[in-house]
């Protein structure tokens, strides 16, 4: 497999992976934030902050890889532990994403809802 063609799979596959991911997480994601932001303008501008972050580290991470396998063999395998390796930077700023809401969630003030009677 030529150098190239192996570069842009690997860098193919991690944005259409992480994009996959993201599109399913971006409903529940926005419904959070908007409770917590207070505002639909607000919410969106840290839905799409966070869809960047989710999708850019992980590409950012692909655009390091420097293929040097001499068969297709050692082409596929070698595109596969660098999507490891992508996917696993995606995860790390899942968890950040995560923490951040999380943190916000636990310290954003309520309004108290009207009790069922």
């Amino acid at each position: 497999m030529n150098s190239i063609v192996s570069f842009l799979l690997q860098i193919l596959l991690t944005i259409v992976l992480t994009s996959l991911i993201v599109v399913y997480i971006r409903p529940h994601l926005r419904k959070v934030l908007t409770d917590l932001c207070g505002t639909e303008e607000r919410a969106q501008f840290w839905t799409v902050f966070s869809n960047v972050l989710l999708i850019g580290l992980p590409a950012m991470l692909a655009l390091t890889y420097k293929p040097e396998a001499a068969t297709m063999e050692e082409a596929f395998f070698e595109v596969a532990g660098r999507l490891s390796g992508t996917l696993a930077g995606f995860l790390f700023a899942l968890v950040c994403v995560g923490i951040v809401v999380s943190f916000f969630a636990l310290v954003a003030p309520r309004t108290p809802k009207a009790e069922a009677k």
